[in-house]
């Protein structure tokens, strides 16, 4: 379990600066390539992201942001960041030290967008069950290409069969070992992930899974990593529009 703490209040003061996000450090291409191979036909938020790290040669331009809450100071980095000083918005954080914490996520009940880290957004059940789909449809993808490719390409022999049979197999075995090491490298996002949608209150959190509600930026035109129009996926919502009437009503 990580340490988190949840609080909530109007944004008193906010600055917003631009930024870029390594993905794993000085070691991370090799991480990076080895993710961004799934990224296309899976649907987890992690593997996703990577791409948009591969792509931009394993940086991604984000938002620092510096927002300050009932005299709570919070630093933290998003794809975006789409929130307005004195709106009100309930945020999970790790205390750094006295007054100064490291922000994990920022919902908002009036807008109905739910900013997270980068790589996060899917529970660790949700996460491991998209990467293993992602997998099982590239390989059928690509061993029945190759298939169809020896079928039409030229007369095909007995021989023929068994190389394809061979690479077969052996693609499964090296397909799947990427898998294991990049859905390893990336499950503290979903660990977290879930922690987070336990505190906000969101039934069964080990079954959420938010990347098919990632917000569409008409600005950027981009579907923006790990912000989340989460309404779409929460059916029954602790935050509701009328949160905030209701809550400062019962100051």
């Amino acid at each position: 379990m990580f340490e988190m703490l949840k609080f909530e209040g109007r944004i008193q003061r906010l600055e917003i600066y631009d930024d870029s996000l390594s993905a794993f450090g000085k070691s991370g291409d090799t991480q990076i390539a080895a993710s961004a191979i799934l990224s296309g036909v899976a649907e987890s938020v992690s593997l996703s992201a990577q791409t948009v790290f591969l792509a931009s040669r394993s940086r991604l331009h984000v938002k620092s942001v510096v927002l300050e809450i009932g005299g709570k100071v919070c630093v933290g980095q998003f794809h975006r960041a789409l929130f307005e000083q004195e709106e009100y918005v309930i945020c999970i954080v790790r205390r750094l030290e006295n007054n100064l914490y490291e922000l994990y996520s920022v919902l908002s009940p009036k807008t109905g967008l739910l900013h997270m880290q980068v790589g996060m957004g899917a529970s660790i059940k949700k996460h491991n069950i998209s990467a293993r789909k992602g997998g099982l449809w590239m390989y059928f993808i690509s061993v029945i290409g190759l298939l169809l490719i020896l079928l039409f390409g030229r007369d095909f022999s007995f021989d023929d069969f068994l190389s394809w049979l061979i690479v077969s197999i052996l693609f499964y075995f090296i397909l799947f070992f990427i898998i294991k090491n990049a859905s390893k490298s990336l499950k503290h996002f979903s660990e977290k992930s879930e922690q987070i949608f336990g505190l906000y209150g969101f039934k069964d959190p080990q079954e959420v899974f938010l990347l098919p509600s990632r917000y569409l930026s008409e600005k950027d035109h981009l579907l923006l990593e790990s912000v989340y129009e989460y309404r779409k996926i929460i059916e029954s919502d602790p935050y509701p529009e009328s949160y905030i009437e209701q809550k400062e009503r019962n100051v």
